[in-house]
Order: structure tokens, then C-alpha cells, then sequence
């Protein structure tokens, strides 16, 4: 059985490339390697965007309403600061996987937009094994790197926008 990465690649070959296409412009472009990933891991992500969503109050958007708040204040105030852990290990995660994926994107990829992980098997392909890696490497140490600035990211904001949880668990 194919990896559905694969096949989303090739789907996506078969589909931007055509050249009557309107959206044929993209292909080959940063733009449709950021699609493919966004699509490739979109349930993990929906799944965690719905969980942090089920811990709002259905009656937020009817006060809301009733108090005549525009949508785009309650979105603010309200439903970003209360789905910031989740927005943020949303984006960590697209990062994470979008840095190691090989297998769609592999297909999309220009000769001026290469890939890290692309670039591994490149170097793997020309007989270099060391340094493939040392590349591999150092996708592993940027991927550390990241997470541990979204740790401190995490925290901060946490302080900030999450002080509502601690006072709600507090016995006093």
C-alpha cells in the first residue's frame, strides 16, 4: 500500500501542473510545498483546533451577541487566548513534520526552493554518506532548537493569557 504522502504528492503534480490550470502558478513555488504539509498533517492539527475549541463556553457567542461585540473581539479577547496552547502546539508541530517530510514533497520541490530533507537524500543518492548525516543533523538540531524556543514561548504566554485556569482551580 502506497504512503498517502506519496500520493498526495503525485495528486498534486497531476493537478497544479496542468498548464490550463488557473492555479498552475503555485506549482513549484515554497506556496505549494506550505499547502501540501498544511494538508498532508491537517488532522492531527484539526483534531487539536476542535478539542481546544470544546473548552469554550457555548454562551460566550450569545452574550456576545446580546451585548452587540463584534465577532472579531470575541475571536481576540476571548477564543485565541483561551486556544493559545493549542495554536501554539499546532504550529510546533506543522514545523516539526514539515522539516522531516520527504515523501510529497519530493515531487513539488523546485531546483531554487531544495529541501532539507530533500537535500539528504540528494547527498545519500551521490554517494556522500557522512555528510547526508551531518544534514540529517542538523534538520534534528533545528527541530531541537525550535521546540526549545516554543518551550519558552509556551511558558510565557501561559503566564499571561492562562492565569484564569489557575485562579478556576484554586480552592479559595
Amino acid at each position: 500500500m502506497p504512503d498517502s504522502a506519496l500520493v498526495l504528492g503525485l495528486a498534486y503534480i497531476f493537478f497544479f501542473n496542468d498548464p490550463a490550470n488557473p492555479l498552475n502558478s503555485i506549482y513549484a513555488t515554497m506556496g505549494i510545498l506550505v499547502i501540501c504539509t498544511v494538508t498532508h498533517f491537517y488532522t492531527v492539527s484539526h483534531l487539536t483546533a476542535v478539542t481546544a475549541l470544546k473548552q469554550l463556553d457555548r454562551e460566550f457567542e450569545s452574550v456576545a451577541s446580546s451585548l452587540k461585540t463584534p465577532f472579531y473581539k470575541l475571536f481576540s479577547k476571548v477564543t485565541v487566548p483561551v486556544c493559545l496552547p493549542s495554536i501554539l502546539d499546532i504550529s510546533i508541530y506543522l514545523f516539526v513534520n514539515a522539516m522531516t517530510t520527504v515523501s510529497a514533497v519530493i515531487f513539488l520541490y523546485a531546483p531554487g526552493t531544495t529541501l532539507a530533507s530533500v537535500a539528504v537524500l540528494n547527498i545519500d543518492d551521490a554517494g556522500d554518506a557522512a555528510p547526508a548525516a551531518a544534514m540529517g543533523m542538523m534538520i534534528f538540531y533545528t527541530n531541537v532548537i525550535a521546540r526549545m524556543i516554543h518551550l519558552l514561548i509556551t511558558r510565557k504566554v501561559l503566564v499571561k493569557t492562562q492565569a484564569w485556569r489557575k485562579r478556576e482551580s484554586d480552592p479559595d
